[in-house]
């Protein structure tokens, strides 16, 4: 799969980069492989951008490549983005909520809970419920998430269009659905999150042969059977926020989720979740 992903970037990279999808699938791939010129690539790319498509993916590829790098140019290009980009925009949500987390806005957040796809149940409002996780750590986003997509498997053969398998402007469903298993899977390390994941990727991966550039956002999914996720689960004692916990959600580690979880205990714990099974972290 590793070499698969590879000939992908190289693909991408040739033909030109092609929006924010593109973009988001790169800079998690250059850090993963620890590609540091490709990264380099990517970070004078997006800062030499002429014309920007007023997209919410871009705006979200903006706040990746901010977290990997640290550009100061990518707090002022996302805002642009974001103030411009339609209401209609299926990445506005996850956007919106992405760069409350990275770039610390409050006021990204409160849009976001007004966002058209706030009250929406197909796999875009999923994964933006996702990133509301992620920036507030409250438990009730995971669930709608998880029910969106539960809805979603329960009635796949129904809403999947053959006809639509490969991304356009805005990715298909068939990608979609594949990074919503695959976080979901990532994240709560459930059975049925992890099967329709290893589904779902064997059949993007055969798209992906085909036609790498044409599922960007689905090769997103495809990077956790190339790389080890991980999920890091944080016990904090209710009303406590410890510097080190700060510091443990802010690093920048594509497919590492870290969950806070309340504890009843007096000091902050951090564990390695793997296969369901929780190791101590020691030393944090």
């Amino acid at each position: 799969m590793e070499s698969k992903l590879r000939n992908a970037a190289q693909l991408i990279r040739s033909e030109g980069f092609a929006g924010g999808y593109s973009f988001i699938f790169l800079i998690r791939w250059a850090f993963l492989s620890d590609d540091k010129a490709l990264l380099q690539q990517i970070e004078t790319t997006l800062e030499e951008l002429d014309s920007m498509p007023e997209s919410a993916s871009l705006a979200y590829a903006y706040a990746e490549l901010f977290e990997a790098t640290g550009a100061s140019f990518c707090a002022p290009a996302a805002a642009f983005l974001l103030d411009r980009c339609p209401e209609d925009d299926c990445m506005l949500l996850s956007a919106l909520a992405k760069c409350a987390r990275v770039f610390r806005k409050d006021a990204y957040l409160d849009r976001a809970l007004l966002c058209d796809a706030f009250e929406g149940t197909d796999a875009f409002s999923a994964l933006g419920m996702l990133e509301l996780y992620r920036a507030t750590c409250h438990g009730e986003y995971l669930n709608r998430a998880s029910d969106i997509a539960e809805g979603i498997r329960q009635n796949f053969r129904e809403l999947f269009r053959p006809d639509e398998a490969y991304d356009g402007d805005n990715p298909s469903f068939n990608s979609a659905v594949a990074v919503l298993y695959d976080e979901l899977a990532r994240i709560t390390q459930e059975e049925r999150w992890v099967k329709s994941r290893e589904v779902q990727n064997h059949f993007l991966s055969l798209l992906a042969d085909r036609y790498p550039t044409r599922v960007t956002f689905g090769l997103c999914a495809l990077l956790s059977d190339a790389f080890e996720a991980k999920t890091v689960v944080c016990a904090v004692p209710e009303g406590m926020e410890p510097p080190e916990l700060k510091a443990l959600l802010s690093f920048y580690a594509p497919l590492t989720e870290r969950i806070v979880v309340p504890s009843g205990g007096k000091e902050a714990k951090y564990f390695l979740m793997k296969k369901g099974k929780l190791e101590e972290i020691k030393g944090v």
